[in-house]
């Protein structure tokens, strides 16, 4: 009768008549699967890696010999427990065993029935350990995570609470930032990097990327502003970023052409920050992938509104290059160009300046980022900020809460 089902033992070896004695041997109490070379057994393994607990493999086979196969596996799969057995036996196979290959336990033949039985399950017993070992890290880790993961937004929303007096619709574009955002793959962390650290570390750490995220946002939104003007040229002001920017566009064989349809009315809008806007979304659109390409950009209006749309001629973004628009609500290292990729203060801007963006990541209508402007944006009335407008805030992220926290 087989005790341990869903933890198989491979075993290795270029005997047919040893794979089968194996088998009758030990297929009662064991989940055998035999495998005539090391390069079949590899296969095996590479197709059911988590059903493979332990390999048993010869050392003399053709082409590649055991201590070969499980340095291999011991590279790719680490948590696959390795036995070495030979009827060769020999010092010098025995050290590289250990040493190359990780052997958990070296055999010789003719094997020791009972001997080869305790060795089995003392390989399926340590392989359960190391399985209960990374699911409670895993899971220790993944509540950390998400509980820093939670603080980072929930600063993120203090500080658009307290821009709130200087910037307009400062809550709702991070609301609004949030909900585009890729839920499921901002819970997706290299957890080496948190089981690396300690607290005082982590909260450290996260605490210097606040303060970036900060200055990031104040350099990008409130320094580059100009005050209100009126009669801005928004074609005007994107030709000639892009007049400027040229050399270093073709230096990263980009081109950008812009399309403007018919004559534009002149809009409204604080020029300085729709110039850093507008620099920002170009800049992000072509640094999100590495080939060189085309990023056309469309300006247009309608009714009261006016609509510019940067699409590129790349292919669909992938999830990594999606949530590197998101990176300041994300506190991981894995995008080195951390924070020159993120977005909030293109959504802090749009939304000061009355309008609301959006990120389309697939063809046909993307890759694109587009926002939408008014001509003439309705006048607002500053107030302080209240703490109805705090709580709103939080009101405003318990759909993102919930599916961080389910």
């Amino acid at each position: 009768m087989n005790f341990h089902a869903g933890k198989q033992v491979l075993y290795v070896d270029d005997e047919p008549h040893a794979l089968k004695y194996f088998s009758q041997l030990f297929g009662d109490e064991f989940e055998i699967v035999t495998a005539e070379s090391a390069e079949q057994g590899m296969a095996y393994i590479e197709a059911n890696p988590s059903l493979v607990a332990v390999l048993v493999t010869d050392q003399i086979m053709p082409e590649k010999t055991g201590v070969e196969l499980m340095e291999q596996v011991r590279t790719q799969y680490p948590k696959i427990v390795r036995v070495l057995t030979t009827a060769h036996s020999n010092l010098e196979s025995a050290i590289k065993a250990v040493n190359e290959g990780g052997a958990f336990r070296y055999l010789t033949k003719p094997w020791n029935d009972t001997e080869m039985v305790g060795t089995l399950l003392r390989a399926i017993e340590y392989h359960q350990a190391m399985d209960d070992r990374d699911r409670l890290l895993n899971e220790k880790l993944s509540v950390l995570h998400r509980l820093i993961v939670m603080d980072r937004v929930r600063g993120l929303a203090l500080a658009a609470t307290a821009l709130e007096g200087q910037l307009r619709g400062s809550w709702e574009a991070l609301t609004e930032y949030m909900r585009q955002s890729p839920v499921k793959k901002r819970i997706e962390i290299q957890m080496e990097e948190i089981a690396n650290m300690n607290m005082v570390a982590i909260a450290r750490h996260s605490t210097r990327e606040m303060v970036e995220t900060i200055e990031v946002l104040l350099k990008d939104t409130i320094r580059c502003s100009t005050g209100e003007d009126t009669n801005v040229d928004v074609t005007a002001i994107l030709e000639s970023y892009v007049d400027r920017s040229r050399a270093a566009f073709a230096n990263d064989d980009l081109q950008i052409v812009v399309h403007v349809t018919d004559t534009l009315e002149k809009i409204d809008t604080d020029s300085g920050m729709l110039r850093r806007l507008l620099e920002i979304i170009v800049r992000r659109l072509a640094d999100v992938q590495d080939k060189p390409g085309r990023i056309e950009i469309s300006i247009s209006q309608s009714g009261e509104e006016t609509l510019i749309d940067a699409k590129s001629n790349f292919e669909e973004l992938d999830d990594d290059q999606i949530a590197s628009f998101f990176s300041a609500a994300i506190p991981l290292n894995k995008w080195p160009i951390g924070l020159d990729m993120d977005l909030l203060s293109a959504f802090m801007i749009t939304r000061h300046l009355g309008g609301r963006m959006t990120i389309a990541p697939s063809p046909p209508s993307g890759p694109s980022l587009s926002v939408t402007l008014p001509i003439h944006p309705p006048k607002t009335v500053e107030s302080e900020v209240t703490a109805e407008q705090l709580d709103t805030v939080y009101e405003s992220l318990k759909e993102w809460e919930r599916e961080l926290l389910p």
